[in-house]
């Protein structure tokens, strides 16, 4: 980084934004971007196709689209984009990015070409959800001389200008089709601790964080120079189970799991009552949500009844994989362990914790199966249902972030139920169903739904927090 640009970046500049983190991107490879944290990177780099709004598709590199029978969809390219390296964004650039997403997330489809700025994409089977799976950011269109560095070299408002650990740099792009944004610089900022970063907001050093515990909500919304933004998390804390390891192949010792877990003591100990109690694997603010599956209390005598049901009356000796990395879903994981491990204990699970210095290594184990118990969670891409489900719990998941390893013809057949079928209400009935046989499966443990806060300076303007809480600042700007 050069030195004018580095004094550019001094806290408080203008034109710099300054979003504050406790953890790295794990990786600026768009298409390989499913972590948060890279996302709100790429979201900012590249485009995509579709973007969401709300509940809704709205135009992103596509203006329109139709489909008959949601499998062969025509998308109408926007015309006279360009990529940061000069790339024109056409048909081809469109073919070449979702071949690439074949590749790299198994992407059940092809794009062949039209015309120039006409492209038609040829599904593998029907989806009602592939609007909303293409408005996530990992499904981003790159430019095709970067698709094999894994750069984000895409169509966004701003570009990379410099990656380093600790801190990533992004500089206008002059050239948006959107038009030019209004700051010139984005600084992605790690700190070491949660108390580093929120003494850095406080100090002005840092504009925009959403990177803060829920303990600190009270003290944060009382400062006079911030705003806290809130809304209802399209996200889930889960106990993730290997459901291929002995003793959690068996039914029976999973459901022992679900009823040996106080959740309402830890909305009210680790989230500060910032949260609700979950029992399904949706967040109840999702359309689809079914109100008709039973509530998961704490009932201890149930849980130990079950396990020695399974053969383990004085229960057994397990691992439980441990973190310090925060997610907006699981404010404080060191923490929450910890309560997992004592709450297992009162039923004779012994959970020894085994502590993983990284969130990459963490998430690596858990794709693996290369653990027994960790605590994990699921924050919306979009706003389908579809995206929870089959990220979660689809046997073609497996090895990615199906991480309890889950096998079931039945859920699978639900699972493509649900993706054919063209209108919500349909769609709601199947995903009932699949609420259902997941409560009966119970594959990993439902804990908890956070609400999600994201904490800014007042000096920071036209800033727009969306259902996912992965955040655009292509119209934001900072007053004097």
């Amino acid at each position: 980084m050069s030195a004018l640009f580095a004094l550019l970046l001094l806290p408080g500049a203008a034109d710099t934004l300054s979003v504050g983190l406790l953890a790295d991107p794990v990786t600026l490879a768009p298409h390989r971007a499913t972590d948060l944290v890279s996302a709100a990177v790429i979201a900012n780099t590249c485009d995509t196709l579709v973007r969401a709004r709300g509940h809704r598709p709205d135009a992103g590199l596509a203006t329109t689209w139709a489909t008959q029978d949601n499998r062969t969809w025509t998308f109408t390219l926007r015309e006279g984009v360009a990529f940061h390296d000069g790339e024109a964004f056409d048909a081809r650039a469109v073919i070449l990015n979702i071949d690439a997403l074949r590749e790299a997330h198994a992407f059940p489809g092809r794009a062949h070409r039209v015309g120039p700025h006409v492209v038609t994409i040829v599904l593998d089977k029907p989806s009602a959800a592939l609007l909303a799976t293409l408005s996530q950011p990992f499904y981003s269109m790159v430019s095709p001389r970067a698709l094999a560095s894994g750069q984000p070299v895409g169509t966004g408002p701003f570009r990379l200008h410099s990656a380093r650990p600790g801190l990533v740099v992004l500089g206008a792009h002059a050239g948006y089709w959107g038009g030019a944004p209004r700051l010139q610089r984005i600084a992605f900022r790690r700190y070491p601790t949660e108390e580093a970063l929120v003494a850095a907001l406080l100090a002005g050093e840092v504009d925009v964080t959403a990177a803060i515990g829920q303990d600190r909500i009270a003290s944060l919304g009382s400062a006079a120079e911030l705003r806290l933004d809130s809304q209802t998390g399209l996200n889930i804390s889960f106990l993730s189970v290997n459901g291929e390891r002995p003793p959690f192949d068996d039914v029976r010792v999973r459901q022992a799991l679900a009823r040996a877990i106080d959740r309402e003591a830890l909305v009210q100990h680790l989230l500060g009552g910032h949260g609700e109690p979950a029992r399904n694997p949706l967040p109840p603010s999702l359309w689809g949500y079914s109100n008709r599956t039973r509530e998961l209390y704490l009932d201890r005598p149930s849980a130990r009844r079950l396990l020695a049901e399974a053969g383990h009356p004085d229960g057994f000796d397990t691992t439980l994989l441990a973190v310090d990395t925060a997610r907006p879903y699981m404010p404080d994981p060191r923490r929450l362990a910890t309560s997992l491990r004592d709450d297992l204990a009162h039923v004779g699970i012994r959970a020894r914790l085994v502590p993983v210095s990284s969130w990459a290594e963490y998430t690596a184990r858990g794709s693996r199966g290369d653990y027994d118990l960790m605590a994990l969670g699921w924050q919306a891409d979009s706003t389908d249902p579809n995206d929870f489900l089959t990220a979660l719990l689809a046997s073609e998941a497996i090895g990615a972030t199906n991480r309890s390893r889950y096998q079931s013809e039945a859920m699978d057949a639900l699972l493509k139920r649900g993706r054919m079928a063209s209108d919500q209400p349909s769609r709601s009935r199947v995903y009932g169903e699949v609420q259902e046989l997941f409560q009966r499966d119970m594959p990993w443990v439902p804990l908890c739904h956070v609400a999600s806060y994201t904490a800014h300076r007042k000096s920071v303007r036209d800033l727009v927090v969306g259902p996912t809480g992965v955040l655009r600042y292509e119209r934001v700007w900072k007053s004097e």
